[in-house]
Formats: C-alpha cells, sequence, structure tokens
C-alpha cells in the first residue's frame, strides 16, 4: 500500500508548532493558581491544599485544571486518574485546551490502561497544530463527520486495524505530552526572552527533532543588573529553550512504549 505509507510518513512526521511566550497577565485564577503552585514548592501540602480547596470555591478555571493536574500525578494529594479526569473536563469545558491534551496524554498512557478512542478523542479538541499543508495527528484522525461526535467517532474507531489504534495511542500520547507539557523556561523568562519553535515527530525511529525560530528580546522591566543585558547572548541562557524541550520530549519518549510495525 505505498500511497498509504507515503501519506503516513508525510502527516506523522509533521511539526507542532510551540510558541513560547511571555507571561500573560495576571487574573484572580492565575494569582490563586500561583499561591497554591507557591505552596507545593515550599514543600507545605497541607497549605496548597487549602489554597486549592479556595480556589476551587471560586471555580477558577486555571485551579480547576491544576487541582486535576495534582490528582493526575499525586502531588500532595493521592493520585486519582478518575478524578483527575473530571476535574480536566470541566477545566476544558471552561475554555482551556490545555486540559484535553492532558486527558489525552492520560488516557494513552499504559499505566492508565490506555484508552485509544478516548486518547484521540481528547488528542483532536486540544493544542496540538500542524505545520503547512499538513493535517493535525493524520491518519490518526477520525472523518470530519465523527469529529465532533463522540458516538460516530468510537463507532469509527472500531473499524481500524489493531496496528493502527496501537500506532496512533502512541503519536497521540507523545504529542500531547508536547503541546501540554512546554512551559516558557524560567531562565529566560528572567531576561526577557521569547522565540517560537517547531517540534517534528518521528515515530518510526523514533526521534523529536527540535527547530528554534529566531529567538526575540523583550524589554526588560524594573531595576535590573546590567550584566543581565549582556548575559542575553551566552549559550546558558539562549540554550534554555532547546535544553527545557529537549527534556520534555525524552520523557514524553519514554512513558509510550513504540508499537512495532510502524512503516519508515
Amino acid at each position: 500500500m505505498p500511497a498509504y505509507r507515503t501519506l503516513f510518513r508525510m502527516l506523522l512526521a509533521g511539526s507542532l508548532a510551540v510558541p513560547v511566550s511571555l507571561a500573560t497577565a495576571a487574573t484572580p485564577g492565575r494569582l490563586s493558581a500561583a499561591a497554591v503552585t507557591s505552596r507545593i514548592e515550599a514543600k507545605d501540602c497541607n497549605g496548597a491544599v487549602a489554597e486549592m480547596k479556595a480556589g476551587l470555591k471560586h471555580d477558577y478555571p486555571e485551579v480547576v485544571l491544576l487541582a486535576a493536574t495534582l490528582y493526575d500525578h499525586g502531588v500532595c494529594v493521592p493520585r486519582d486518574w478518575q478524578r483527575a479526569v473530571l476535574f480536566y473536563s470541566h477545566a476544558y469545558q471552561a475554555g482551556l485546551k490545555e486540559a484535553a491534551d492532558r486527558l489525552a496524554v492520560g488516557f494513552a498512557a499504559p499505566e492508565n490502561g490506555a484508552d485509544v478512542a478516548a486518547a484521540l478523542w481528547w488528542a483532536g479538541h486540544g493544542r496540538i497544530q500542524a505545520g503547512p499543508g499538513e493535517q493535525a495527528l493524520a491518519p490518526c484522525a477520525a472523518s470530519p463527520a465523527a469529529a465532533d461526535d463522540i458516538d460516530r467517532f468510537v463507532a469509527e474507531l472500531q473499524t481500524w486495524p489493531q496496528a493502527q489504534l496501537a500506532m496512533c495511542n502512541y503519536v497521540a500520547g507523545v504529542m500531547a505530552t508536547l503541546s501540554s507539557e512546554m512551559r516558557y523556561p524560567e531562565l529566560a523568562r528572567a531576561y526577557g526572552m521569547g522565540a517560537d519553535v517547531t517540534l517534528r515527530f518521528l515515530p518510526a525511529v523514533p526521534r523529536i527533532e527540535l527547530k528554534k525560530g529566531d529567538t526575540r528580546e523583550y524589554q526588560l522591566l524594573g531595576v535590573f543588573d546590567g550584566d543581565r543585558l549582556r548575559d542575553r547572548d551566552t549559550p546558558r541562557v539562549s540554550g534554555t529553550f532547546e535544553k527545557t524541550m529537549g527534556a520534555v520530549a525524552e520523557r514524553a519518549l519514554r512513558r509510550y512504549p513504540q508499537p512495532a510495525g510502524i512503516p519508515k
């Protein structure tokens, strides 16, 4: 099936554009989530849980997403994937598409008993974006008629070969991990830097290629040491993007076993 193999390689070796930008303006929800995070960093789990409950009472989407993450990974609360799913789903309904990526990550994960249909459904509703001339996650995407109809979506996947399901679960897990875990590196934030990074996943290898676009420098606000401006061009600072994103890529490849038989 040479046509299928060509399409498979062209589309699954697609790229994921990740905008790495400066933090957006503070909101009550972001401040509440930051308070939870600060408690966790201080190893104050009791305080973190109290802050989390306070934010949940206000139904802040950012805190709902953070609560889902804590239950997902068992941070300061018992690990509970099913409870995490409820919080992630609520955060998604509140407009945080990142929650869909994290649902795809969890449903594709072997330790949760991979649910391929759920992983692909949520991956298709998250932030994964294809490069120019490509279709995100194809040929792991359902037909347009089933894309937003969960019953038709599941029925369509039931017609797929097991090998395709295994491969697509793998791709969805890795790509959703990249989409959900990429963060603006703290060192770059401190030096007022930004960049656009493109990731290209080659599942048959497997390998994730990272390409950073032009680095942008933003105005540093407040009082700062003049050496900071000169330090922005040093490898320690300019290489922080690749180092941070490379670590996420390695973690994604370790978490999801590569299925056999992916054509090259």
